[in-house]
Order: structure tokens, then C-alpha cells, then sequence
């Protein structure tokens, strides 16, 4: 047998023992599992959006001897909300020559006075529209003529 016979056997030989050594390992993955627990936390959001409020009053001589000015359906507004506690709209303490006012919404009615008010809703899916009726009720000494629109409110999630 000549050299470079010897060799090719040699590689042979070597390739089949490689070969054999690979098959006769066992061919065994390790199989692990494990757990995985995701949590998600959604945070409450409430969004009150005004459609539509005057800018101002008049008030009339004939609303100063009647104490008071009815305005119905003076705020347009809608509420999106996430809160499965429901949300509150809150209005912020009335100003000279208001001493109160009576705000319903539905048939919820909020008294806001000089320490302001709230109203609570519960939770309800999508958009909620709004129609506040207002009357304000005049303080003493009020005179006929123009004021600012003096109910401010926003809404906030429970």
C-alpha cells in the first residue's frame, strides 16, 4: 500500500469514527419551562370637553326683582372617561353677584355656593353628553347689566 493510499484510508477511517461517535451520542435537548405572570395596571383618565358655554350674562332689572336668572341647557359639554369607579365633575366656588347656583344635570342637582360643589357619576363605556341647566341665584345689591360666565368645573376620575 502506497503512502497516499494510506492517507485516504486514514481520512476515511477518521470521517467514519467521526460519524459513528455522532450517532451514537444521544441526541438529548434540555427542556425547560418556566412561568411568566404579565400584570398591567390601567391608570383612570376622565376628559370633560366643553362644546359650548356663554362667554357672558346680562342680567335684567326684571332678573334683579326676581332674585335669580334661569339659564336651560347653558353648557353643552361631553365626558370620556376610563374609571371603573365612576368620575366626579367638580365646579369651582361662585363669585359676586352670584350667591349660588343650581346646576342639574339629568336628574342630579349640584348647589354651588362659595365652597363650590361636585357631582358623582359611575362608570359608563364611550362618550357621555352633557346639558347643564343653571340658575343663578343673585346676591344683594346686584345691579342690572353684563358679567362674566361665572361657573368654572372640570371632571376628575374616583
Amino acid at each position: 500500500m502506497s503512502l497516499a493510499q494510506k492517507g485516504r484510508m486514514s481520512k476515511t477511517i477518521s470521517t467514519f469514527l467521526l460519524a459513528a461517535m455522532v450517532v451514537a451520542t444521544p441526541l438529548s435537548a434540555a427542556s425547560k419551562s418556566a412561568q411568566l405572570g404579565v400584570s398591567v395596571e390601567v391608570v383612570a383618565r376622565t376628559i370633560l370637553t366643553v362644546d359650548s358655554q356663554p362667554a357672558s350674562i346680562e342680567i335684567s332689572s326684571d332678573d334683579v326683582a326676581r332674585g335669580y336668572v334661569d339659564l336651560p341647557q347653558s353648557v353643552l359639554f361631553h365626558v370620556r372617561s376610563n374609571a371603573a369607579n365612576g368620575y366626579t365633575v367638580q365646579f369651582q366656588p361662585l363669585t359676586y353677584p352670584f350667591s349660588r347656583a343650581d346646576i342639574n344635570w339629568g336628574n342630579t342637582l349640584a348647589t354651588v355656593g362659595a365652597d363650590g360643589a361636585w357631582l358623582t357619576r359611575p362608570y359608563q363605556q364611550g362618550t357621555t353628553a352633557g346639558a347643564l341647566n343653571v340658575r343663578l341665584m343673585l346676591a344683594p345689591g346686584t345691579e342690572p347689566g353684563t358679567y362674566a360666565w361665572p361657573l368654572q368645573f372640570g371632571a376628575g376620575s374616583l
